[in-house]
């Protein structure tokens, strides 16, 4: 399939939905959740909510907010697929969840993790820290923006333990075929560690349908949420396998017998979570993905494909546009990534002059990079490119 997909909504309904972004008012286009997505309206609320509690209500909204977690669990679980919600650990962000992997697994003198050489460095920098332990990173090339399930399988030997790898990059836009490394990792008997906030938020990831053991994100870009908040999906298999790399008061089984300091601990799951959560953080992700739920998430991105396959079009169009992100939708989500030679300076600077229009887009690594979500709109769109390639 190369072509775009049409979006599910009406213009009604379209309109609707964005009535939960006011940050859109007097005409202003964002189009950067790549990098950082606003809080909708049902986010805002619940995390106003505590706000509001701790500075002028009754102080003390912990049973509350326990709830809300809860439910947030509860919520992440469905999303992605996990067995249960005990699968979901909240972590602060996508590092931490991936070093919380990293530092959990025994690692022995010749293990082998396999990488690529287009990932961001959240999903390198934790692994890199093993080398002083003998282990060894190899990466496949990601020739062209694109990593190959055959390029991962051609680096495994009887030494490699692990695997790891983005569910979409973040420069290229590029959508690994998850489905067929967790089978390559399932039939050699490896590790499968996905970091999933380029993903997630735009489409959810079936950590089940594709043998994932590690699913790891921050909830600040395509899932709208606080800064802060994010999990760790941890599969019934890999879990046992873990150490926890740190601890708290509430690692253990009765963390309110204080005075107990011999019980056992809780699965590494529970045991991460090791003191007092982030309660506005976790709670606004809990609305956020019930909010997805709600509009559908096979809307939301059929939507993001409908709209980022158009801004892939608009800029094949220019004369000169050089253009990073995959034409397939099934080698694609939300990313599209080009250089675009007509513009009179460098990209930063170009942004800069964009965000003084009121558009907001970013670059990275000398390309431009648009990533909409499912409210923004075919104008938009347009205007955006137009402004890009005409005006600046």
């Amino acid at each position: 399939m190369t072509h775009s997909l049409s979006s599910p909504f009406s213009q009604q309904e379209l309109q609707e939905l964005r009535t939960l972004f006011p940050h859109i008012k007097d005409g202003k286009i964002y189009m950067n959740h790549a990098a950082i997505g606003p809080m909708p309206t049902p986010v805002y609320e619940v995390t106003r909510h505590h706000l509001d509690v701790r500075h002028s209500g009754s102080v003390e909204n912990f049973e509350e907010g326990m709830q809300l977690i809860t439910d947030a669990r509860d919520h992440a679980a469905t999303y992605i697929n996990a067995k249960t919600p005990e699968n979901i650990t909240f972590m602060g962000n996508t590092s931490d969840a991936i070093s919380a992997v990293a530092n959990g697994l025994s690692w022995n003198d010749g293990d082998e993790i396999i990488l690529n050489r287009i990932e961001f460095p959240s999903n390198v920098y934790p692994f890199r820290r093993l080398e002083e332990h003998g282990v060894v990173i190899k990466y496949a090339p990601g020739s062209n923006h694109k990593v190959d399930p055959k390029e991962i399988e051609a680096l495994i030997t009887p030494k490699t333990k692990l695997v790891s790898i983005s569910a979409v990059q973040y420069l290229g836009g590029f959508k690994a075929d998850l489905h067929s490394i967790g089978e390559i990792c399932k039939r050699h008997n490896i590790w499968f560690v996905v970091d999933g906030i380029q993903a997630l938020g735009a489409t959810p990831v079936d950590v089940q349908n594709c043998n994932i053991d590690a699913l790891c994100s921050g909830g600040h870009k395509w899932m709208m949420s606080p800064l802060g908040s994010g999990f760790l999906y941890l599969s019934p298999r890999l879990q046992p396998a873990l150490k926890p790399f740190k601890t708290g008061w509430l690692s253990v089984e009765e963390p309110w017998n204080l005075s107990d300091f011999e019980q056992p601990w809780l699965p590494v799951s529970a045991h991460l979570e090791t003191g007092t959560p982030n309660l506005i953080g976790i709670t606004g992700l809990g609305a956020a993905l019930k909010l997805f739920r709600d509009i559908g998430t096979d809307n939301i991105r059929d939507h993001i494909f409908h709209i980022s396959g158009m801004v892939r079009q608009l800029v094949a169009n220019q004369k000169g546009a050089e253009l990073l992100t995959p034409l397939p939708v099934e080698q694609r989500m939300g990313i599209v990534t080009f250089k675009a030679e007509q513009t009179r300076t460098d990209p930063e600077t170009v942004i800069k002059e964009l965000k003084r229009k009121s558009v907001t887009i970013s670059a990275r690594e000398g390309y431009f990079r648009i990533s909409p979500h499912f409210y923004n709109t075919e104008e938009e769109a347009e205007a955006v490119i137009n402004m890009l390639f005409k005006e600046l």
